[in-house]
């Protein structure tokens, strides 16, 4: 069936774990839910909730294919509110659907570009902003699944600067850039009612999950030492081995032993005269 998918459904955790990352209350991002699809992305029969934008599906044809979408009903130049029957011919899902699928056979990525779409009713022409490269692909997507349009309105709030909007809760202007403005407040008065309402009640008590202390900075590498050569050892010459020396006479002892040679010899000879020569008694 046109408009029907596996319809993944988003869990309350889902809508936190958000309100976490765009530190943010979940009531005052599931307000606008609220307000714009009654907080359910799909209709009873299981097709995913749209609403057909006649003035942008006019900016998104031109020549031939105008003529034919005004011819259809299909195309204004202006938007006309619900109160002065701008929808009228919108009242239920098989009625829109009818709308779309003129539209379709007409321009398929125009007619794709001039629907809202989904659990957040996001225009299919903020497809890039969301992170898709046409509007058909953004179509799929969210027919598959309400994580999908979960993401991709994360995106839009971030990509138009309404994270401050959201945290501060300026519902005014919230509704002059998501809804495009022309509603003179009504829409900001029902997201601020609904989101009191969820925060009194769906969403009482809720805190915000406590930030994680950041890692200690890694310490800086340390430099590689300088390398500094290690001298090798002297080499120690051992000296020669001498082998011992025979020792010499000094002079002196030389000297003496001439000397008692010379008188043993003199000594010797006078002995050997007679002894009347010597005048020794004999």
């Amino acid at each position: 069936m046109f408009g029907k998918g596996r319809a993944e459904a988003i869990t309350d955790s889902d809508i936190s774990r958000l309100a976490n990352e765009l530190a943010c209350h979940p009531a005052d991002l599931e307000a606008i839910a609220e307000v714009e699809s009654n907080g359910f992305g799909w209709f009873k029969d299981g097709r995913i909730k749209i609403l057909f934008e006649k003035h942008w599906f006019y900016k998104s044809v031109s020549g031939a294919k105008r003529d034919q979408a005004f011819a259809a009903a299909l195309a204004r130049k202006e938007w006309i509110s619900p109160k002065n029957g701008g929808y009228k011919d919108q009242s239920n899902a098989d009625a829109r659907y009818r709308l779309l699928a003129k539209a379709v056979a007409i321009d398929e990525e125009a007619a794709f570009r001039s629907v809202s779409i989904g659990k957040f009713q996001i225009m299919g022409f903020n497809h890039q902003i969301c992170g898709y490269a046409t509007a058909k692909a953004m179509w799929a997507a969210f027919v598959d699944s309400e994580v999908a349009q979960l993401r991709a309105f994360a995106q839009f709030l971030k990509r138009k600067g309404l994270v401050p909007a959201i945290r501060s809760r300026d519902f005014d202007q919230i509704e002059e850039i998501y809804n495009g403005g022309g509603l003179n407040g009504a829409y900001a008065k029902k997201m601020r009612e609904a989101s009191d309402k969820l925060r009194a009640g769906k969403w009482k008590g809720w805190q915000p999950a406590p930030e994680r202390s950041a890692a200690p900075p890694p310490e800086p590498a340390k430099p590689a030492p300088e390398y500094i050569p290690v001298p090798e050892p002297r080499k120690t010459e051992t000296p020669p081995v001498r082998s011992p020396e025979t020792k010499q006479p000094s002079r002196m002892s030389g000297l003496i032993a001439a000397a008692l040679l010379a008188i043993a010899a003199a000594w010797a000879w006078l002995t050997s005269l007679p002894c009347n020569v010597l005048g020794f008694w004999c």
